[in-house]
Formats: C-alpha cells, structure tokens, sequence
C-alpha cells in the first residue's frame, strides 16, 4: 500500500477530497509536528489489516497456515471435485519465478 504523506492541518482543510481519494485506492499518512499519528486508508485495506491482525494472535490458525504450507512444498495437495468431494490433485505445479 503506497500513501501520501500530509500534515493533519491539510487533511482538515481538504479531508472531503481526501475521503473521495482514499475510496479510489490512495491511503494517506497523516503527521503532527512532522510526526505521524494517523492514517486514512481504503475500507478494504482496512479490513485486511483487522483480518491480518486476528490471524496472527490465533496461535492455531498459524499452525494451520505452517502445515498447509509445509503440505504445499511437499506437494501435497488438495482440489475440489465437480461433486464437490476433496481429493487429492495428481499434479504439483510450480509456481513462475
């Protein structure tokens, strides 16, 4: 996430435009005496901050994300049938540099 760095005096002055920008995908830092103590980011960038921060305070989620990824390197992995039935997929597929 790329952002614009603005005093919160122009952010107060401009904060309309500002909240027009941020819902087309511009987050801004906003900074105090030259120091930041805030930011105004897209809604949905928020939300994965929230989501990122509840995953990393669940030990066993972290678990479950080493496992599937161990799973992975080894090529041990799972697809959906048209039936909707988990089997395991025949092929293991590198992904491009």
């Amino acid at each position: 996430m790329r952002h614009k760095i603005i005093p919160i005096s122009k952010a107060k002055a401009k904060l309309l435009e500002l909240i027009r920008k941020v819902s087309e995908g511009n987050a801004y830092l906003l900074t105090k005496d030259g120091e930041p103590v805030g930011a105004l980011i897209p809604m949905e960038d928020y939300e994965a901050l929230l989501e990122t921060a509840d995953v990393l305070s669940d030990p066993q989620t972290l678990k479950d994300l080493e496992k599937a990824l161990e799973d992975e390197k080894k090529g041990k992995l799972w697809k959906r049938d048209k039936s909707g039935r988990w089997i395991k997929r025949k092929k293991h597929y590198k992904k491009a540099a």
